[in-house]
């Protein structure tokens, strides 16, 4: 018979958003917000791992209700997972894991934090001539998205053939980079689906009649240069609320209080106080509750984990 503790400790729905490294993530702030705003009885944490094959396991060893997949695992837990949803499979990446009684459904959400940015600034989407800079998962949603909602689409990437593959799968067109400076007076709108430190527009002269949707809520060199130009720029702030409400309803079957959601940008962590735990890839317990990171390594290279808090800690807070 199970003792009053048990019963409210299995009552308790434990979430994560895994990725490598993973530190920097505001997912958990913006979800516990909502937890304790809304009075719901759920933890989420953050868990960096080694694979996506990793990620699954995790999941159903610590019996995760649902959990949030970032970079590098969008991909990568694809062929392990019991289902996916047809714009998931589409797109070619999950964002958005939900484990109903053991059995795991892949979605994705990412689309959602696109569209409804741009919808949400004052723009409307049939006919909008966007530019989507990155042939990653993220940049596959983007164009999804937006093809979906009528806009005029082209896609742009550093290797090109991939933007070209991309364009083939959607319909849409591929940009060679070099050329987006001779073209970008043709745009309304740039979503940026790349990394902080990419910078491809950094000798372009943006017409500040273009709005930019940056995926990225830290300061980024595309970020920056549309601002020199005068730009509109629509921060991955919004990109990751309005993902994370679509994440929210596949993880209870209700809207949150998003109000609630958007407060937890400003919950930061503090640096000198990191609750870090260790654990195996075959753990079945370890209290999530408090924890800031999980940092699950295997036995043989637990030698490793200060080490990777280390770079955790450096990546999240700039060094």
């Amino acid at each position: 018979m199970k003792s009053s503790t048990d019963k409210l400790q299995s009552s308790k729905r434990y979430y994560a958003v895994f990725g490598n490294p993973i530190l920097h993530s505001k997912s958990p702030q913006l979800f516990n917000s909502v937890f304790e705003g809304q009075g719901i009885d759920a933890v989420f944490t953050r868990i960096r791992t080694l694979s996506g094959h990793d990620v699954i396991v995790l999941i159903r060893n610590l019996n995760l209700s649902g959990a949030s997949i970032t970079t590098p695992f969008k991909e990568e837990v694809m062929p392990f997972l019991d289902s996916i949803s047809e714009e998931a499979k589409r797109i070619g990446g999950v964002n958005t894991i939900v484990n109903n009684n053991g059995k795991l459904s892949g979605y994705n959400t990412d689309h959602h934090g696109v569209t409804n940015s741009l919808t949400e600034s004052g723009l409307t989407l049939h006919g909008l001539k966007c530019l989507v800079l990155g042939a990653g998962p993220a940049g596959r949603a983007a164009v999804y998205g937006l093809m979906t909602g009528g806009a005029e689409v082209t896609i742009s990437n550093r290797t090109p053939g991939r933007a070209q593959l991309i364009a083939r799968q959607f319909g849409c067109k591929a940009l060679d980079m070099e050329k987006i400076n001779h073209e970008i007076g043709g745009f309304d709108v740039v979503v940026s689906a790349l990394f902080p430190d990419a910078n491809p527009l950094s000798d372009v002269n943006l017409p500040p009649s273009i709005t930019i949707l940056d995926a990225n809520y830290r300061k980024s060199g595309v970020g920056a240069h549309a601002e020199a130009c005068g730009c509109k720029v629509i921060t991955g702030q919004r990109w990751l609320v309005n993902q994370a409400v679509e994440s929210f309803k596949l993880f209870f079957g209700f809207e949150p209080d998003i109000s609630l959601m958007e407060r937890g940008f400003d919950i930061n962590l503090r640096k000198n106080s990191i609750n870090a735990i260790l654990c195996t890839i075959d753990a079945k317990v370890i209290n999530l509750a408090n924890a800031d990171i999980v940092i699950s390594l295997p036995v043989e290279q637990g030698g490793s984990f200060n080490t990777i808090l280390n770079e955790e800690v450096s990546k999240a807070f700039g060094g």
